[in-house]
């Protein structure tokens, strides 16, 4: 039974080894494609990554360009101007928004302006759920599960006799639960007032580099509004450290968002004194 029980766990490792190398193998990461652009020209790659920025291009419209970073490891020597080497502009006729992995599928081409700056025209694109390091210590995490199952089951062979000290043996193995990590507060010196709706006179301090705007739901909103006609994920505002302005996404397929009265499709940049109106809500941007 002990020899049955060891090929399982040693099937079960090995095929959940495989999916996890056949996931890496599938992965072209951005400094490749960065520090040997000649090697993927008229090439089709698949990149998995974090968008950083978006830029419309004509301006209003759902096309431009957007900017994606995956976790490879930045190499090389950065000029100002130019993008770290984990990095990559990707050309769409649909924009993305910021702060969500993809996995885009896509062409290298020649950027017009920089013969030797690779570009990625989009060909097609994905949610992506997990990252790939996140999918490997998931799969460890399944391999140990089974291990834990396996050893369980040699355990109630024994004899009766020897149950209940290997039951405690194994109860103070069991790990601990990890606690909650504290979140990282940072002063942006700007805020959010709210001048008309049902939260009328609250204030809500921006205090990290995204801030989510929306109702009580599965997301959590560090400005939580009331209001019935503001979606559970209605907006987010971006800090932008390096330039230290501020830029506010629309996120609501239903409801839309509006910076000084003007409906945004992507995204707008947020001066002091801005109005933003979403729903029956209207709020003040303040910067001290």
């Amino acid at each position: 039974m002990r020899k049955i029980v060891a090929l399982v766990c040693l099937t079960l490792g090995g095929a959940a080894l495989t999916v996890s190398a056949a996931n890496a193998a599938d992965q072209v990461w951005i400094n490749d494609i960065r520090a040997n652009p000649v090697r993927h020209w008229n090439t089709t790659v698949t990149v998995t990554g974090l968008v950083q920025e978006v830029r419309s291009d004509p301006a209003g419209t759902t096309r431009g360009f957007y900017i994606i970073q995956d976790e490879s490891i930045v190499t090389g020597a950065i000029n100002v101007g130019e993008l770290p080497y984990n990095q990559l502009y990707v050309r769409t006729n649909n924009l993305p928004p910021i702060g969500k992995t993809f996995k885009v599928t896509g062409t290298v081409i020649q950027d017009p302006t920089r013969a030797d700056l690779p570009i990625l025209k989009e060909d097609s694109r994905s949610t992506v759920g997990l990252s790939s390091t996140l999918r490997v210590i998931l799969i460890a995490a399944i391999v140990m599960f089974i291990g834990l199952i396996i050893a369980l089951v040699l355990l109630l062979a024994r004899p009766k006799a020897r149950a209940a000290a290997a039951a405690g043996r194994t109860t103070r193995l069991a790990a601990e639960p990890e606690a909650a990590k504290t979140q990282v507060y940072v002063d942006l010196g700007a805020g959010l007032v709210v001048e008309k709706g049902p939260d009328k006179g609250r204030e809500f301090p921006l205090t990290k580099m995204s801030n989510a705007i929306g109702r009580a739901g599965a997301r959590k909103n560090e400005v939580e509004l009331a209001d019935d006609t503001v979606s559970k994920e209605q907006a987010t505002i971006h800090f932008d450290s390096s330039k230290k302005t501020f830029t506010i996404v629309n996120e609501s397929a239903t409801n839309p968002t509006k910076v000084n009265g003007a409906v945004i499709s992507g995204q707008a940049a947020l001066e002091n004194n801005a109005s933003v109106e979403m729903g029956k809500t209207l709020l003040r941007f303040r910067k001290s």
